[in-house]
């Protein structure tokens, strides 16, 4: 697989999006639900935050979905 610059820095920041969304998840008063909920009002227009949005969704703590879980804007 042949990754321009550009393929390349989306990939890597996707997955901080995802660490970050793992570590905001243990946090005490964090509500992942709602977190989640929100991008279906304001759909995620970076890598970063698909990542992040994907992120808690694998999380394990999630009991919703999104309706942009998985869109690419």
């Amino acid at each position: 697989m042949n990754m321009t610059k550009e393929t390349l820095k989306q990939f890597h920041e996707h997955h901080e999006g995802r660490r970050a969304a793992e570590r905001d998840v243990n946090e005490t008063d964090y509500d992942v639900d709602q977190a989640i909920i929100s991008f279906d009002n304001d759909p995620p227009d970076s890598a970063y935050l698909r990542g992040y949005l994907r992120g808690l969704i694998k999380c394990g703590y999630a009991t919703v979905g999104s309706k942009c879980d998985g869109v690419l804007v």
